[in-house]
C-alpha cells in the first residue's frame, strides 16, 4: 500500500441482494438455490449502473446464490476486477425459523432473535461480530479505495446501525418499513479507518423515475 492510499478516505459500498424467487412465501434464509426474480435482476442491474462509474478495487459477496447473482451484475460492468470474492462473514442469518411460512414470522413480528428455536441460531452479537470482521479486513486491505460488499438485510442493518450508534436491539436496529431488496449503503471512513457517515441509496427506484 502506498502512502497516497493510506492518506485517503475509504468508501465501502454495502448492497442488499435483489428480489428473490420465493413462490412458497417462506423465510428463505440459507435455503439453497434461491435465485433472483426478473425484478431482482432489474434491481441488480440498476445497482450495477449506479456503481459503473465508481473506481471499485474489489467486489465481495455472501456465498448465497441471490447475493452472488447480484454481485455478478456489478462485476459485468467492472470486468477489470476479474472475479467476485466470496466471504462467509457476509452470509445470511442462520435461524431454525428458516423454511417457515411468512405468516408464522408475522406472529412474532419477525423477531427470531428474541424467539430462537435452536441453540445454534445466530444472535445479534454474532452477526455484528462477523460483519465487523469483514469490515476490518476490507479497511486494512483496501485503505483509500472503494469496495463493494453484497450481503443480506439483517447483517447490513446490524452493521450500519451500530456504526451509527444504534443499540444492538431488534426493536431499534431494524427499521419499519424494512429496507427493500437492491438498496445500497455508502459508508465513508477516514484515513485512520474511523466511521464518518452513511448514505442510503435505492438505485432501482431512481432508474424507474
Amino acid at each position: 500500500m502506498s502512502s497516497t492510499d493510506s492518506s485517503r478516505c475509504t468508501t465501502v459500498w454495502l448492497a442488499r441482494h435483489g428480489e428473490v424467487h420465493n413462490p412458497n412465501n417462506v423465510l428463505y434464509g440459507r435455503l439453497p438455490r434461491v435465485g433472483l426474480t426478473a425484478e431482482g435482476r432489474r434491481q441488480a442491474q440498476a445497482l450495477a449502473d449506479t456503481l459503473r462509474p465508481r473506481p471499485l478495487v474489489a467486489i465481495y459477496s455472501s456465498p448465497m446464490l441471490r447475493a452472488r447473482r447480484t454481485a455478478d451484475a456489478v462485476l459485468a460492468v467492472h470486468p477489470e476486477l476479474g472475479r467476485v470474492r466470496q466471504d462467509s462473514d457476509l452470509i445470511e442469518v442462520r435461524t431454525a425459523w428458516e423454511g417457515e411460512p411468512v405468516e408464522a414470522l408475522e406472529q412474532i413480528d419477525w423477531d427470531f432473535y428474541s424467539h430462537p428455536r435452536h441453540p445454534d441460531d445466530d444472535t445479534l452479537h454474532a452477526i455484528h461480530d462477523r460483519m465487523q470482521r469483514w469490515l476490518g479486513r476490507v479497511l486494512r486491505r483496501h485503505a483509500g479505495h472503494e469496495v463493494l460488499g453484497v450481503s443480506h438485510g439483517d447483517p447490513i442493518l446490524i452493521l450500519v446501525g451500530t456504526l451509527a450508534g444504534l443499540a444492538l436491539d431488534p426493536r431499534t436496529i431494524f427499521p419499519k418499513p424494512y429496507i427493500e431488496p437492491g438498496v445500497l449503503y455508502r459508508l465513508c471512513f477516514d484515513a485512520a479507518g474511523r466511521f464518518e457517515d452513511a448514505t442510503l441509496l435505492v438505485p432501482h427506484a431512481q432508474a424507474a423515475a
